[in-house]
């Protein structure tokens, strides 16, 4: 009885042990050995799960079809130019895998006909396809509905895509390199893969594509020299490209359409038409992206609340970084040199622009049409032009230096209205700090335009207001107004230039609370076409405060005797205060007996017919020194009737009329190359240029929106 139990108990013990063995996958592990001539497929016949094929160096020619899991088949040298499978029959892939945790390793894959893959995963998961070689095929490595694979290291050249993933989630393809195909890795309906390290070279179309599939991750692939884009995501959304590099594709390095919540981050992108190009793609990120000696560095089209900061922007023919009818986009902390436009936004609005540093280009920043954007804090140097906004209006820039520029510092022209300038530094441009043409309703607040050929210019641009700007050192002109009309010029600084404020055929002006000293030819200059100015409370110091041409009307120069500090520091606000350098000024001598800080007599100004009367008395201004100049007879001051005179220089006047150059140089003031000059004005090579009006290769690229390509993709499986 005894033995008869104990019998019973081993039985049951050696059940057990093979039933443990059987499901944990633990046995005796065959590997079968593949030799010339034989039929690896018939080995796979013969395989149970855990075994190892082994194909031996040599030439085999079949179709392999793989359905037994935790299989591996490999070639005995590793080395896939010397173990080569070709297809038997190009209607077949030559290898079909349908398992998990197969792992094919080592061969030459060559010859699989039209629609037909040297590898194809269908519904396997955890497989791995490493250290192959895959040559003259339509796909190189197909994946269908298949999860969680590796595809490491393989090499494809000569086909048409050379790994493609359909359906098929959390794969990794890494370390491949990819030559000579139509697209080199195609993603479609897929989420959650990753595609890194791998090198895809010279294909027809795209190197790398993302169709409808998110969540991805594309990390320091390197894709060059392809056809069209070197990586392209259309309707794929919320991936990561980073550390990639795009080098020499023909139309786009990196080309995002339809694909919103990226990030693009670290990435370079050379020597393409299009460096970055985001169309209808909202809500990304672009930063620490290098985009040089492209026509366009980054673009963004048709989209909203986009970031693009700390990029570095050099060398791109066209622009750095424009915006396209877009809204809400953010650019910021970039670095951008040698472009032909720094950061351009064309038909776009409520983008703010800040702390770039733009630098060694065309146009700094340019506005096409673009409205209630905000410039704040960019270092603008040393470029063409610093700002330069056309048809643009409710637009803030603050803080901005736009200095060194080879033309202007800030240009407002055509109807670009309503727009805020303030805390701005303009300095040391060769021709204008600030040029207003064409533009109204400005407001120009506490900006500084210094050591330029002419601080403020505006030409035709009515109803702007000029406050507490400091314009020094200018060599022409301090500020110009020509033909504009029903501005407010009060509270700056038109010191230490050729010529102080400057009105030609400009009317209704109001220049108040001004400090003009120390200017060459002229303080305060009107044409006899400038009628109906007012000025009031200025503070005049230099060796001929003005110079008023006859026969203009209406023009006013004092206000009613008000209560309040008045520029020289007295108790009434009047007239204005008329200084000279050398205390002789009718201010400085004149008296005021009852201490009201008005002269008791009136100022005659000249030979203008014009009369301060209420001219204002030195009570606290320092006197300023003016260096002395030659200046001829008709810009001396006559003492004894306390009055300026000159003669009538008004442009067109009779020769006896004229003004000597020294005073007027008349050919300033309404000269046709200053107030509309080609050559600086309006330099048509930007203003009318149809690469900035319409653009239209921006606005629907229809060449790359319907790259059939992709629309048509049926073909596989």
């Amino acid at each position: 009885m005894a033995w008869g139990i104990y019998i019973q108990r081993f039985i049951t013990l050696f059940l057990a042990l093979v039933i443990f063995t059987l499901s944990s996958g633990i046995g005796a592990a065959t590997e079968i050995i593949v030799q010339p001539g034989e039929s690896i497929q018939d080995a796979v016949n013969n395989t149970v799960p855990g075994d190892e094929v082994v194909v031996s160096p040599g030439s085999y020619t079949e179709n392999l079809r793989i359905t037994t899991g935790n299989l591996i088949i490999r070639s005995a040298s590793g080395d896939p130019e010397d173990t080569t499978i070709i297809a038997n029959s190009q209607y077949e892939d030559v290898f079909y895998v349908e398992a998990n945790n197969v792992k094919i390793t080592g061969f030459s894959i060559n010859g699989p006909g039209t629609d037909r893959a040297g590898v194809y995963l269908v519904r396997s998961s955890n497989c791995i396809i490493e250290n192959n070689r895959l040559a003259n095929g339509t796909l190189g490595i197909y994946l269908k509905q298949s999860n969680y694979n590796l595809i490491l290291n393989n090499t494809a050249v000569n086909g048409k895509r050379a790994i493609n993933i359909e359906r098929s989630n959390y794969n990794k393809a890494s370390g491949n390199t990819v030559s000579n195909q139509r697209f080199g890795i195609y993603s479609l309906f897929s989420e959650g893969n990753i595609l890194s390290d791998n090198t895809v070279s010279m294909s027809a179309d795209h190197g790398i594509v993302l169709e409808s599939s998110s969540n991805t991750s594309l990390e320091n692939n390197i894709v060059s020299s392809n056809g069209d884009y070197g990586i392209y995501l259309a309707s794929s959304g919320n991936s990561n490209l980073t550390g990639n590099t795009a080098d020499s594709n023909t139309v786009y390095g990196i080309y995002l359409k339809d694909s919103s919540g990226n990030n693009l981050v670290n990435n370079k992108v050379l020597n393409s038409s299009r460096g970055i190009f985001l169309l209808r793609t909202g809500d990304s990120m672009l930063s620490g992206n290098l985009a040089s000696n492209n026509e366009r560095g980054i673009q963004i089209t048709s989209a909203g609340n986009n970031n693009v900061l700390k990029n570095s922007v050099s060398d791109n023919s066209f622009s750095g970084i424009s915006l396209l009818n877009s809204t809400q986009c953010n650019i910021s902390e970039n670095i951008l040199s040698n472009n032909t436009i720094g950061i351009n936004l064309a038909f776009s609005s409520n983008g703010t622009v800040f702390n770039n540093t733009v630098q060694n280009g065309g146009r700094g920043l340019n506005l096409q049409d673009s409205n209630y954007n905000a410039l704040l804090n960019n270092n603008v140097v040393k470029n063409r032009y610093g700002a330069y906004l056309l048809r643009s209006g409710w637009n803030v820039l603050s803080n901005n230096d736009l200095s060194e520029g080879e033309d202007h510092g800030i240009v407002l022209e055509n109807s670009s209205n309503y727009n805020d300038l303030t805390g701005n530094i303009a300095s040391y441009n060769r021709v204008y700090g600030i040029y207003l043409k064409d533009s109204s309703n400005n407001n120009l607040n506490s900006n500084e335009a210094a050591g330029n050929n002419r601080g403020v210019f505006l030409t035709k641009s009515n109803g702007n207001t000029l406050l507490n700007n400091t314009i020094l050192d200018n060599s022409e002109y301090a500020i110009l107004l020509t033909y504009s009309s029903e501005n407010n010029i009060s509270e700056n600084d038109a010191s230490n230039s050729n010529r102080g404020i400057h009105l030609s055929t400009s009317s209704d002006n109001t220049i108040s609370g001004n400090n003009i000293a120390s200017n060459g030819v002229s303080g305060l200059y009107m044409t006899s076409t400038s009628n109906n100015n007012t000025v009031f409370n200025n503070y005049l110091n230099n060796n001929v405060n003005a110079n008023i041409k006859p026969a203009s009307f209406g023009n006013v120069w004092n206000t009613t005797k008000t209560s309040g500090t008045n520029i020289a520091g007295g108790p009434y606000i009047g007239g204005n205060l008329w200084a000279k350098p050398d205390g002789t000024g009718f201010s400085q001598t004149a008296t005021d007996a009852d201490g009201d800080g008005i002269a008791d007599g009136v100022y005659n100004i000249g030979t203008s017919g014009y009369t301060d009367y209420l001219p204002l008395v030195a009570v606290s201004k320092t006197e300023q020194s003016t260096p002395q100049v030659d200046v001829t007879e008709e810009q001396t001051e006559t003492p004894a009737e306390e009055s300026e005179t000159s003669t009538d220089d008004q442009i067109g006047a009779p020769t006896d009329e004229s003004e000597t150059s020294t005073d007027d140089r008349s050919e300033y003031d309404d000269q046709s190359e200053y107030d509309d000059q080609s050559g600086s004005d309006d330099q048509s090579g930007f203003d009318d240029q149809s690469g900035f009006d319409d653009q239209s290769g921006f606005d629907d690229q229809s060449g790359f929106d319907d790259q059939s390509g992709f629309d048509d993709q049926s073909e596989y499986r």
